[in-house]
């Protein structure tokens, strides 16, 4: 399956440059779709080049008259619920540096990970999917179907499951590590299962993947000073 580079060569330069990429991306996650066999390594280079919309927001501001034409290109390719799931995304679609995910395998694994089942909460484009050894069985959770379509594009070999983490129904103690760089957030999710007592969304996250991890496993995640500051 296709693993990528580096940063640079998956994030174009420039937000107008971002924005074509993104679009690109888009449109081969739908053909690919359709026609229902893998990407080719030319289509698996064009999705690689999604940077979310994260990267640009202010093609969802309609006060910005520069970004007019590109906005009026992205609602042509959403229905309205689709676009608002998109400019939804803005807040913490930010995805992790393929350096910084290949050292977080390489401690996983040098502390005793030698394979078996694996989630990664709120996975993105899949970077952690794509960078798994070959003995673990990865399953991401991506909210943004957009986002979801494409890593499944990329990575064929992964689960990957269109919701919300918070609406995530799977057993507990059922994977045997969970990996990931949680999204960053002071909202709070409804998940009376998981979050009783209505943490952020990070610390969510983090107590959720633990319960979802069997004892013995491991939970190695990214996380922000406000849940080592966190009682």
């Amino acid at each position: 399956s296709f693993r990528p580079a580096s940063q640079d060569d998956l994030a174009p330069s420039g937000a107008k440059a971002r924005f074509a990429a993104n679009v690109a991306a888009i449109r081969v996650s739908r053909e690919v779709e359709e026609r229902g066999y893998p990407a080719s390594a030319e289509e698996q280079q064009i999705l690689a080049r999604w940077s979310s919309w994260g990267a640009v927001p202010q093609v969802f501001d309609e006060r910005n008259e520069d970004w007019a034409a590109a906005r009026a290109q992205l609602r042509s390719l959403f229905d309205d619920d689709a676009y608002a799931a998109a400019r939804r995304t803005t807040i913490n679609a930010h995805y992790t540096d393929p350096l910084i995910v290949r050292q977080m395998w390489r401690t996983m694994t040098a502390l005793g990970f030698d394979g078996g089942r694996v989630l990664e909460p709120g996975s993105g484009l899949g970077t952690f999917l794509g960078m798994a050894p070959e003995t673990a069985r990865m399953t991401g959770v991506e909210l943004d179907p957009v986002t979801a379509a494409i890593s499944r594009a990329l990575y064929p070999h992964a689960e990957v499951r269109t919701e919300s983490f918070a609406d995530t129904r799977l057993p507990e103690a059922s994977f045997d590590a969970a990996i990931g760089n949680v999204p960053f957030s002071d909202v709070t999710l409804h998940d009376p299962v998981h979050n009783p007592t209505r943490l952020s969304m990070h610390n969510h996250f983090i107590l959720k993947s633990l319960r979802l991890t069997r004892p013995g496993g491991m939970v190695a995640v990214l996380t922000s000073q406000y849940t080592m500051d966190a009682q």
